[in-house]
């Protein structure tokens, strides 16, 4: 696999084509849920009125609060027992798509549509699979995804690459495809 982008891959059509891998990361995961243990912890001493703050309460709201974090753990938790940290997440390349909970490939000629936005504060790419590609791959997209037949695909993070490049190498592929 090639991690590197440059401009002249886009113009030369034997060059090798970049493919982008998106890896979970453990370091990360076990920060989230560091910092929410600890702010837990913390407003479950302040409700239990082990920790004074500047203003009297009751200790039911930050009890509350507590217990969301709690539950916020546990939902991370689960999710993360669903992920296979040895495998990457997502593999994008001049083949189409590979991602760890669909069953199969989506090849860029099952795909309809990339939508790339435009704001600063986006942080995916939504790909929408066509009504008439694999009945399996689109019956996994509706329970995975929160919007039918799209597959969101991270543009921040990915090693190697800034976010102007992967999105400009997942539009290049979906443009090459509709040439084709």
């Amino acid at each position: 696999m090639n991690n590197e982008h440059s401009p002249a891959i886009d113009r030369d059509p034997n060059a090798a084509q970049p493919v982008l891998v998106l890896r979970a990361s453990v370091r990360y995961l076990s920060m989230i849920l560091g910092l929410l243990a600890l702010f837990s912890v913390y407003l479950s001493l302040i409700a239990l009125g082990q920790i004074e703050t500047s203003r009297r309460t009751s200790g039911v709201g930050e009890g509350l609060f507590a217990i969301v974090f709690l539950g916020l753990i546990v939902y991370v938790v689960v999710n993360a027992r669903n992920v296979d940290f040895t495998k990457p997440i997502m593999v994008i390349g001049p083949d189409g798509i590979i991602a760890q909970r669909l069953p199969k490939p989506i090849p860029w000629s099952m795909i309809e549509r990339v939508d790339i936005p435009q704001s600063g504060q986006a942080e995916f790419i939504y790909v929408t699979v066509r009504k008439d590609a694999d009945p399996e791959i689109l019956g996994q997209l509706r329970k995975e995804q929160p919007v039918e037949r799209t597959v969101a695909i991270p543009h921040r993070w990915v090693p190697g690459f800034s976010s102007s490049e992967v999105k400009d190498i997942v539009n290049h592929y979906f443009e090459r495809s509709r040439q084709s």
